[in-house]
């Protein structure tokens, strides 16, 4: 399971992908809103996120951040592994016992094909999907 501060980063990088395009920058309360992501806890994040050189930054007016590359360049891993950290197979036993070990390992090797999973979805398919998803009807 992601922490909010990863997920929030996630959602905001989509957001800023799908605004690509458009070429403008996208300022951070209007993600807040879009995205019911609390704004003050969002300026922290995108802080971040610039200093990992995930998006850039343009004061102003007008201002607001945009994607540091193209979304097709950026995976959902990729930013989990920035921002979290690669996966460890650290474990909260405090004396290992092989039974322990075991799950331990399990949990590992699950946590690794996770990420490795999402280094192969892209922000651009993320919109793509939610473009997708957006264009269906409900009854």
């Amino acid at each position: 399971m992601l922490s909010a501060k990863t997920e929030y980063a996630c959602l905001a990088l989509a957001r800023l992908a799908s605004e690509y395009a458009g070429g403008q920058p996208l300022q951070g309360r209007r993600i807040a809103a879009e995205e019911g992501i609390p704004e003050g806890f969002l300026v922290q994040i995108l802080q971040e996120l610039k200093r990992l050189g995930l998006v850039t930054s343009t004061r102003g007016a007008c201002g607001g951040y945009r994607l540091a590359r193209e979304p097709e360049e950026l995976s959902l891993g990729e930013v989990i592994d920035l921002v979290d950290g690669p996966p460890t197979g650290a474990s909260n036993v405090t004396t290992p016992t092989p039974l322990g070990e075991a799950v331990t390992e399990a949990i590992s090797e699950s946590a690794l094909a996770e990420r490795e999973r999402l280094r192969g979805v892209t922000l651009a398919e993320i919109t793509a999907q939610a473009t997708a998803h957006g264009a269906m009807f409900y009854i």
